[in-house]
């Protein structure tokens, strides 16, 4: 989150050199790290592959982000004694004053995260009134990128690589050394936050402890553990008895001029109660490559997404991918339901267009509705920490590897499973509607919440925050532990990844990072000179 923090920064008058491995049109001509080469995913079923998930340049992998803001709850900062290693040494307090700001730079209007519409009748267990915000344009590079670099308080180094960590006797940071088209200089300043993803800041660090054993909790520590991401998918169907109810849980524009979308989640009492972990639940349009939905406007969509250069135009390569589903195509069937109603499918893939890429608020998606009431059920649910959900890095011959071991835990799916009886008992018992599942056994539920267990878009908890540098890599002000001057800005240090994407909370931690620097007694100062052979 280098560009919420540099702003956040440059707004309090504090001096900031940005540097960047990539420009400001990396990010639009879809530039990955040369890094993701060395890089080896161990399950390639529980892991998307590096090219679908980072980015390289100004805005980062906010060029593939779809905007979604979700805020922490309170829960997720306390101690859960079915979610160990969960602790966080923050609480909702400590973020919740820099909601607003990260909201700002995030473009996602308000920092309102409750509707103050009422819940459904017979509700107990389950809530409507957490919200999630959509950014108006989530490509952070062209606007957020464009006034941080524009900023006279900041100075920027484009295509500048960073290789190493220069330390202090102390074991302060005493410079970064970085490469610039060739020509390494070194960076003196007082001090030093690398914001990158949750994979390759522990890349990074991981090489800087090769060189340094006892760096980071030393070999084998915390450093590149407890990788978390999300479980999300669809196991089952919700059925509305009375289907207008679907309006209530739709897309909508807010005061703010900002989408925003309501969303079944677990009350904390529930949760505790019934040791579940922190999920949401959204309606959805039946898969769009599912032909027997026998609708027009999904068809259409799909034979457009199927399309590479149509579909990567219009989505991000790796939920375009999602939404295709798998070979064959039935490319007829589809055509035949577009010919059900032709007029029906231009006219409502005109209105997604206009509103979702010509509106200058972007709308994140749409739901047909339909008279069964019938639509598919999403959800959104934490994952467990777990040590051995790890990141290594290898060395041979002078070349290093990322050993990216990404997994679930049993308890994650269990979790998951209770969670959709939960809510299936509830909307039954207040005569709202019911769940029906896409497997016919239980057995065959399981094997299917397993089959959609991928992640990697998410990457959280890899330098992790924690009191004690035996548990994790940064303190509670995210300053890595043993140094005095060097932080980190990133989803990484999250100890536990809670049921919402972690771009707000980051940002919100960047801010919260900016303005603990700010209150310093001496301004930042930046000194660039080269380096000596």
């Amino acid at each position: 989150m280098g560009l919420a923090f540099a702003m956040e920064m440059a707004q309090l008058d504090r001096t900031v050199l940005l540097v960047d491995a990539g420009d400001l049109e990396s990010g639009k001509r879809n530039v990955v790290a040369p890094s993701t080469q060395r890089t080896e995913i161990v399950d390639a079923a529980r892991h998307a592959p590096l090219e679908l998930t980072t980015r390289q340049g100004i805005g980062g992998t906010s060029w593939l982000w779809g905007g979604r803001c979700v805020a922490f709850e309170p829960i997720d900062f306390e101690v859960r004694d079915f979610v160990p290693e969960g602790e966080w040494p923050i609480t909702i307090d400590d973020v919740a004053p820099w909601y607003a700001a990260a909201a700002s730079h995030l473009d996602c209007g308000s920092a309102v995260f409750r509707s103050d519409k009422p819940d459904w009748e017979g509700l107990n267990d389950f809530t409507m009134s957490n919200l999630e915000r959509w950014a108006r344009r989530p490509k952070l590079g062209p606007r957020l990128g464009a006034r941080v670099v524009a900023h006279p308080s900041v100075s920027t180094l484009m295509s500048t690589r960073l290789e190493r960590i220069d330390f202090a006797a102390d074991g302060s940071v005493a410079a970064l050394v970085v490469n610039r088209e060739g020509a390494p200089a070194r960076l003196r300043a007082k001090s030093y936050v690398l914001a990158m993803g949750g994979l390759e800041i522990a890349r990074f660090l991981l090489g800087v402890q090769h060189e340094r054993p006892g760096s980071f909790g030393g070999v084998d520590g915390p450093l590149g553990r407890y990788y978390m991401g999300h479980a999300t998918g669809s196991i089952a169907e919700i059925v509305l008895d009375d289907p207008t109810r679907a309006a209530d849980l739709d897309f909508v524009r807010d005061e703010f001029d900002t989408y925003i979308r309501r969303r079944f989640t677990l009350s904390e009492e529930a949760q505790r109660r019934h040791r579940v972990l922190n999920t949401s639940f959204y309606l959805d349009n039946p898969p769009f490559y599912e032909y027997q939905h026998r609708n027009a406007t999904l068809s259409l969509v799909f034979l457009g997404l199927v399309i590479p250069p149509v579909g990567r135009a219009i989505l991000a390569e790796g939920i375009r991918l999602r939404h295709i589903g798998p070979r064959p195509y039935r490319i007829g069937a589809h055509i035949r339901n577009i010919l059900r109603r032709p007029l029906r499918a231009v006219t409502d893939v005109s209105d997604v267009i206009l509103r979702r890429y010509v509106s200058p608020v972007r709308k994140p998606g749409f739901i047909l509705r339909n008279d069964g009431g019938r639509y598919a059920l999403h959800y959104h649910a934490e994952q467990l920490p777990n040590a051995e959900s790890r990141l290594r890095l290898s060395q041979a011959d002078g070349v290093s590897k990322l050993e990216v071991d990404y997994r679930y835990l049993e308890k994650d799916i269990d979790s998951l499973l209770r969670c959709h009886e939960l809510l299936d008992q509830e909307l039954r018992s207040a005569g709202i509607g019911r769940l029906e599942y896409l497997a016919p056994d239980a057995a065959s539920v399981r094997a299917m919440a397993w089959e959609q267990s991928t992640d990697g878009f998410h990457s959280i908890g890899t330098t992790r925050m924690s009191n004690n540098p035996t548990d994790g890599v940064v303190d509670r002000d995210c300053r890595v532990h043993g140094t005095s001057n060097l932080y980190l800005a990133t989803s990484g240090v999250f100890p536990t990844s809670a049921e919402a994407n972690p771009t707000f909370l980051a940002a919100t931690l960047a801010v919260r990072l900016a303005h603990l620097l700010a209150a310093q007694p001496e301004q930042i100062t930046v000194e660039a000179a080269p380096v000596r052979a």
